[in-house]
């Protein structure tokens, strides 16, 4: 399925007055995955969001301050099933592995400290190598600029060159692609505003495997409102050979309808009056009329739905022509 992914540093938001704005902020703007850093919740304390919007969650809390934790959440219509998750203790990192239909993602959703952020970065990727299969994709707040000629108002970086080009070596072994700068090559824009230095920056990130980038159809910055960070878009289509598991499940109202039961009914009987034979288990049996009684559920559907839309079309002939007769004549009695 096509999935939207947003990244946001939420600065805080154990209140729930907070949440539920930022909730309605990335729904708006359609989001179906989300990747929330900062958000100061704390190990065994994570407050219960399966009622919300997003209703499928994940988190990885802190033990020793109020500045730290990310979770990743899902849309509810969005059916992820969880295979392996991996965090650490101090609630900057969280690695959650798993299917979305048919096909395997890892999500990767990171908040780097304020210092040591290229060792620190190089340490998350080097445990990434071995958890990651599938559609790996990568967000989070790496507290740095990539490239301070475009991602910073400033034009500098408190890190120094030999120190970011040895992390965008370490991303590109990783197979990693900045998906924004990707599809923006030339643009100027930004996640952050320092009130302290007065200067915008672009801290925050999405990173997609190489080979599935051409997923990435558009990559956007939103407005820094709820927090001193602004959220960052991502729109991804379905991977090519991704097809939606499709499971069948019986119409009880075909059951209601006399002609359908009975010919249900009919067909059981000439089943098992057929197959019920010394040399053939039971379980077999049973195995094979499910099989059986699908099919027969599918195709007396579709008789009763060819029926019914026969008498329809032959209902709308007749009206048509009185209509067309009224059109004419405006007498009262062709509307009766």
């Amino acid at each position: 399925m096509a999935l939207k992914l947003a990244s946001y540093n939420v600065e805080g938001c154990t209140s729930p007055l907070k949440r539920s704005q930022i909730f309605q902020v990335l729904r708006k703007e359609g989001a179906n995955v989300i990747f929330l850093q900062e958000t100061h919740f704390k190990i065994d304390h994570f407050p219960n969001l399966s009622f919300s919007y997003f209703s499928n969650w994940y988190h990885c809390g802190s033990t020793s301050s109020n500045s730290k934790g990310v979770s990743i959440g899902f849309q509810k219509k969005v059916p992820f099933l969880l295979l392996e998750q991996r965090s650490d203790a101090e609630g900057r990192y969280l690695f959650i592995k798993g299917t979305i239909g048919q096909q395997l993602y890892t999500f990767v959703n990171v908040y780097a400290p304020n210092t040591n952020q290229t060792y620190w970065i190089k340490e998350v990727l080097q445990l990434l190598e071995s958890f990651s299969e599938g559609i790996t994709i990568m967000g989070g707040d790496l507290n740095l600029v990539l490239n301070p000629i475009l991602d910073s108002s400033s034009h500098k970086s408190v890190h120094s060159q030999k120190a970011l080009s040895s992390l965008l070596q370490h991303l590109s072994r990783a197979h990693l692609i900045d998906v924004w700068r990707s599809i923006n090559p030339n643009t100027v824009d930004y996640t952050f505003f320092s009130q302290a230095h007065g200067s915008y920056q672009r801290l925050d990130y999405f990173f997609i495997s190489q080979q599935h980038l051409q997923l990435c159809t558009q990559a956007s910055i939103g407005h820094i409102v709820l927090s001193d960070h602004a959220p960052l878009y991502i729109q991804m289509s379905p991977p090519p050979n991704s097809r939606p598991a499709k499971y069948w499940r019986l119409n009880e109202q075909l059951l209601s309808v006399p002609e359908a039961e009975l010919r249900l009914r009919h067909a059981l009987e000439e089943y098992f009056t057929k197959n019920c034979t010394p040399d053939v288990s039971k379980c077999t049996i049973w195995d094979a009329d499910k099989a059986f009684f699908r099919g027969q559920c599918i195709s007396t559907g579709a008789h009763i739905k060819k029926n019914r839309m026969k008498q329809i079309d032959e209902l709308l002939k007749k009206i048509t022509s009185l209509e067309s007769v009224h059109k004419r004549t405006l007498l009262q009695s062709h509307l009766d």
